[in-house]
């Protein structure tokens, strides 16, 4: 038998303000480039996106593609406060960060790592294949992003929490994550295979070894 916690919703009010300003932005982004926004709602299933804007030369950083990231921060900082919040409500603990803390170090950890990609391109001489994966990597974190907002509304408004829900919460954020790996896997086989030790150290060094120092921090 689960065992739910009730809480009371004090002030959800910038809550509901983020949430808001990540779907204005969304329709910002949907009224920029249409077909853009479309696409990226179906790269889980069909690779139309990178066939039609992969070869772009501003790909990674145009109008469309800036604002899509900064709905990627914004719903990136919200959803795992929201997890961090219930477990230490959950377990009586006193929560030491606030959103703006989280949404900092998420902003910082995604530029620092962008920049460590770039070095790590110029000094392996590889700065096609690291353009490359930045763009399937970004073009994936847009649409979990989108996939984020649900979730962060169901924990934000609920009256009802318990740790499975938390659980819940935390292996759908880790399935998004690995089944977008999964895809660049698969639809990339040529290109990793050729690259094999380069890919490895990029996930190594950049993907796994700081999100285990994230949880270890936080947990």
């Amino acid at each position: 038998m689960l065992d739910f916690s009730f809480r009371y919703i004090l002030n959800n009010d910038w809550i509901t303000g983020m949430l808001l300003l990540i779907i204005l932005l969304l329709g910002f982004a949907k009224m920029i480039h249409q077909d853009k926004f479309n696409k990226i709602l179906r790269l889980f299933t069909s690779n139309r996106y990178f066939l039609n804007y992969g070869k772009e030369s501003n790909r990674t950083f145009n109008t469309f593609s800036n604002v899509m990231h900064i709905v990627q921060l914004l719903s990136f900082a919200l959803l795992p406060y929201l997890i961090i919040e219930r477990w230490f409500t959950i377990n009586e603990r006193q929560f030491k960060f606030n959103y703006i803390d989280i949404l900092l170090f998420i902003t910082l950890y995604f530029i620092g790592k962008l920049i460590i990609v770039k070095f790590i391109g110029v000094i392996f001489r590889i700065n096609k294949l690291q353009d490359h994966l930045i763009f399937l990597k970004i073009s994936y974190l847009n649409l979990i992003a989108i996939y984020f907002i649900p979730l962060s509304a169901f924990l934000a408004y609920t009256k009802l929490i318990n740790k499975e829900i938390i659980y819940f919460s935390t292996f759908y954020i880790l399935f998004l994550f690995l089944f977008s790996y999964l895809l660049i896997l698969l639809n990339n086989k040529k290109i990793i295979y050729n690259n094999f030790f380069y890919f490895i150290l990029y996930i190594c060094t950049l993907e796994i070894a700081p999100l285990l120092i994230v949880m270890k921090l936080v947990f």
